[in-house]
């Protein structure tokens, strides 16, 4: 009889804690300082899947930029290497 009363207010108690929850499942937030906090945790969380998303646009663009470096610099050392060797041409004829 002691196992089924103790059983039975077990079960009142959790019913009545997931009342509590679906009526107001969040808790309530009184404070400023509180508030602010929350809402910087919720930014926080939010950001965290952009971070990847920016991590390889920020390592594709300094990419095209090494890559737009290397293209100029063997563009300036061809046409310099071609202006020598026919400067070259010229003085040994």
């Amino acid at each position: 009889m002691a196992i089924a009363h103790q059983a039975e207010q077990t079960q009142n108690q959790l019913t009545n804690q997931n009342y509590r929850l679906v009526r107001d499942p969040l808790p309530r937030i009184n404070q400023p300082s509180q508030i602010s906090l929350a809402i910087l945790q919720r930014l926080w969380w939010h950001t965290k899947g952009y971070g990847t998303v920016l991590g390889v646009l920020l390592l594709v663009g300094g990419s095209l930029v090494f890559l737009n470096l290397h293209w100029l610099t063997r563009q300036l050392l061809r046409t310099d290497l071609a202006e020598s060797s026919v400067e070259d041409a010229g003085s040994t004829s």
